[in-house]
């Protein structure tokens, strides 16, 4: 599946092969999701993202879906 990272103002698309999504307020690496290049587009400082919400959308044909995981960075322990 193809799911969009969105950080401020940058995204980048990865194709997502866990058998799960995480949830909202939990925090995810980017060193175990990204390539550098990837991390380097998204622009994030900080390898540890929070998830601020997950969206779902269905496109009209209802055979393709898109995710999009907005990231802030994880301020915390």
């Amino acid at each position: 599946m193809k799911v969009h990272l969105c950080y401020q103002h940058g995204n980048v698309k990865i194709k997502w092969n866990l058998p799960f999504f995480p949830r909202t307020g939990e925090c995810i690496s980017t060193t175990e999701l990204l390539t550098e290049k990837e991390f380097k587009k998204l622009g994030a400082k900080s390898d540890y993202l929070q998830i601020v919400n997950i969206s779902w959308f269905l496109y009209k044909d209802r055979k393709r879906s898109s995710v999009e995981i907005l990231l802030e960075e994880f301020i915390g322990q």
